[in-house]
């Protein structure tokens, strides 16, 4: 479920949404809204959630993709801004989206990744370059490439920081002059390597909620040395998990141990 807001906060930042990474987690897994942080962007992230949640459940079902089922991802993706409806004229687009997602999901993904990444990149040019869903294209174009990967069992690619605005740049080259293969192939200097954290890194929150599941004894010194923060800044973070009902403290200080719940 980490991995799922990662995407999601990371694509909502392209939309302009503010929220990191970990307001992103406590709204889309507490339901814990930030201060400072606009209706409308929670908003979009926790629609967006829906519209994962919807593709992913496709993916596992191995539902053949179809305009209609396109449709139902959109409405839950786009609930609050502005709805799911793609704009008039674009029913070829969705035919042709359709059309290359069918032919890769239905043939063995092995020895082909490569194959199947370029046509998630393909898919996420034909819905921005035809504006399917208006100003929200891109980010339905995202959430598209991400369901095809799903489904094939593959590495879902990120719009890292370091890339944006080459990711930007290209994309509008290639929408504007009409060739696709621009950002194909950008995209494919870009796709998901196993090897490498394409999402931002997990908060001090749930390294700490890691770490203690697997060495309950370990005390705040130790934990600030294994996460690289201060041991006030671990105890502040432990007095709020246990808030929250996530860790208790079983025994005493000085001999007990912690058990995440």
């Amino acid at each position: 479920m980490d991995r799922l807001f990662g995407l999601v906060q990371a694509s909502a930042a392209l939309e302009g949404c503010t929220l990191d990474i970990e307001q992103c987690g406590l709204l889309l897994r507490d339901g814990v809204s930030s201060a400072g942080k606009t209706i409308s962007e929670q908003l979009l992230c926790m629609d967006l959630r829906d519209g994962y949640l919807c593709a992913q459940q496709f993916a596992r079902a191995r539902e053949f993709w179809s305009a209609y089922r396109i449709r139902s991802v959109a409405d839950k993706a786009l609930r609050n801004s502005g709805g799911g409806a793609p704009a008039a004229g674009t029913e070829p687009a969705l035919q042709k989206i359709c059309s290359l997602a069918n032919t890769q999901r239905l043939h063995p993904v092995e020895g082909r990744s490569h194959e199947v990444y370029r046509a998630s990149f393909e898919i996420h040019y034909l819905v921005s370059q035809h504006r399917i869903w208006g100003p929200l294209s891109d980010m339905m174009a995202r959430l598209l490439m991400n369901w095809l990967q799903f489904e094939c069992g593959l590495e879902p690619t990120v719009i890292r920081k370091g890339v944006i605005k080459d990711y930007r740049r290209v994309l509008g080259s290639a929408t504007s002059e009409e060739i696709g293969e621009i950002f194909v192939s950008f995209m494919s200097d870009h796709e998901a390597d196993p090897d490498e954290t394409l999402l931002p890194k997990p908060s001090s929150r749930e390294q700490i909620l890691t770490l203690l599941k697997a060495h309950p004894w370990m005390s705040t010194n130790d934990l600030a040395k294994e996460i690289g923060i201060s041991a006030k800044g671990v105890e502040k973070q432990l007095g709020i998990l246990k808030e929250r009902g996530s860790l208790r403290r079983v025994g005493p200080d000085k001999g007990g141990v912690w058990e995440v719940l």
